[in-house]
């Protein structure tokens, strides 16, 4: 949407929903949207959020403009209630088109969650650019220069902790990164170093990471009510089943989002029996390790398989077969070996695990009934795994799910917006917590392992790094019938009644 338009939208929603006759915050000025005013005009920013529930006739330049057109307009450029948009104390919205396009397609496209764009990016932009007008009353981001990035981090990290500051360059940076790629802008003002493009504005400070993770009953509260929908009757996702178990391995595997949204079809067997299946993911860094697929998980995914994927791959059979005569479809031949099944692809034989990400969304294998049956696990329309983000914004529509539920005793909190990430921190603590709990059960005493083992076999070992006694941990875990078990501990009363 171009740039003139959005500003019309903005100013429509402005003069609508925060005319002159609106309740004041504390400690800010009166709107006027009065043009020619013969006050001075405050430089000052303000985050505001659409709300069609304050929506009334109002008079604009000598023109009535009736609620109900308002909320058309609304509806119509598709501006969900919650949109956050800045304006200055006077009403004034022509300097402030760029910032204004971003959080409006940002909200559009369901980027983040909304209380996280209206809070934190917009938030961070509004502190900037409050900055630059000090001495600019008028400018947009896109007028901001590495010289005012440097100085505003010298002001803020007196305030802040560096984590803290880190978040909100954060926040600043994408926004440069997106005008960018808009055309707004010809040189991105965020400095950056090396191939991997690093931020340097952020602050080398090292604090003590927090880990955001769930109880039990707050994973079994989102994967039930959020991901699969169970108590919002009018709002299930397209396909419940599939984001619940997606969510479901997340939480019993710890694997990352990207590994699990590329897992194949073959890795997890069906029918598994009581106990788990082992197979080898390579991750990130190239590295490869041990996934512990636990037959309560296995019976979920099987659960998925006959249902929602049986339906995907049928619905997908037109698009399949014409990329099929089109040459455009990777077709991957099952080979069994002696250490499991194999794929022939193009003449050539691959392990599993080393097949390729892009691979893994699009190659197919031909069943015995005839139909075309994709490698992935999880499935989208059209036979292919999901884009890399599309998860993303299943897990913000499932944000919004749980909370429009209101407050419950078992629901995450209301300031923590679940991430797959958060999911893969909650399956670290819980299966760490089962397996200390165990051991303390096994030793008889309990006191036994309240240390971190890593430490104290660090300690033991005289290792000046942590890192390398994770090279010991790995064959500890490898050679403990403990593990399996704690894993089924920590998954069986999440599937109950499946």
């Amino acid at each position: 949407m171009c740039i003139t338009t959005v500003k019309v939208e903005v100013q429509i929603v402005a003069h609508h929903v925060y005319h002159p006759r609106q309740v004041r915050r504390p400690g800010e000025r009166s709107l006027s949207l009065v043009k020619k005013s013969s006050r001075a005009r405050s430089t000052a920013l303000f985050v505001r959020a659409v709300d069609r529930a304050r929506v009334s006739d109002i008079e604009v330049d000598g023109q009535l403009i009736p609620g109900a057109v308002l909320r058309e307009i609304l509806d119509v450029q598709r501006i969900p209630d919650g949109t956050p948009f800045v304006t200055d104390g006077s009403g004034r919205f022509d300097t402030l088109r760029h910032v204004n396009a971003y959080l409006l397609d940002a909200t559009r496209q369901r980027a983040y969650p909304m209380r996280n764009i209206r809070g934190n990016h917009a938030g961070a932009l509004v502190g900037f650019l409050n900055f630059i007008r000090e001495t600019s009353p008028d400018a947009d981001l896109t007028d901001a220069t590495t010289e005012h990035l440097n100085e505003y981090k010298k002001r803020r990290q007196v305030m802040l902790a560096g984590s803290s500051w880190n978040t909100e360059v954060s926040n600043i940076a994408l926004f440069f990164a997106y005008a960018r790629d808009k055309g707004w802008l010809n040189t991105d003002p965020v400095p950056r170093w090396g191939s991997r493009q690093r931020n340097t504005l952020k602050s080398s400070e090292k604090d003590t990471k927090r880990i955001r993770f769930l109880s039990e009953e707050q994973l079994a509260y989102f994967l039930d009510h959020g991901l699969r929908g169970d108590a919002v009757p009018n709002d299930r996702p397209e396909y419940p089943e599939r984001d619940y178990t997606f969510g479901l391995t997340l939480a019993s595997t710890g694997l990352r989002r990207e590994e699990a949204n590329f897992l194949l079809d073959l890795d997890v067997p069906t029918n598994l029996a009581r106990g788990s299946h082992v197979f080898e993911r390579v991750g990130k860094g190239n590295k490869p390790r041990d996934v512990h697929i636990i037959d309560c998980l296995a019976d979920a995914i099987d659960h998925y398989r006959r249902g929602e994927r049986e339906y995907l791959v049928e619905r997908a059979q037109p698009t399949l077969r014409r990329h099929r005569r089109n040459g455009t479809l990777t077709i991957a031949e099952p080979v069994p070996t002696a250490n499991g099944t194999a794929l022939r692809i193009d003449g050539r034989t691959i392990r599993p695990e080393r097949l390729p990400n892009e691979l893994r969304r699009t190659a197919v294998w031909i069943r015995d009934d005839g139909l075309i049956d994709p490698l992935a696990l999880f499935l989208v329309e059209g036979g292919r795994a999901p884009a890399i983000d599309r998860f993303n914004r299943l897990f913000t529509d499932a944000n919004h799910r749980v909370a429009s539920l209101g407050p419950h005793r078992y629901a995450p909190p209301a300031h923590l917006a679940v991430t797959p990430h958060i999911l893969r921190h909650t399956f670290a603590v819980r299966t760490l917590a089962t397996l200390m709990r165990e051991g303390r059960d096994v030793n008889g005493d309990p006191y036994a392992l309240i240390a971190s083992p890593l430490l104290v076999v660090q300690g033991l070992l005289g290792h000046a790094s942590l890192s390398t006694t994770h090279g010991y941990l790995y064959h500890a875990e490898s050679y403990t019938d403990q593990v399996p078990g704690a894993l089924r501990s920590g998954i069986i009363n999440l599937v109950k009644g499946l």
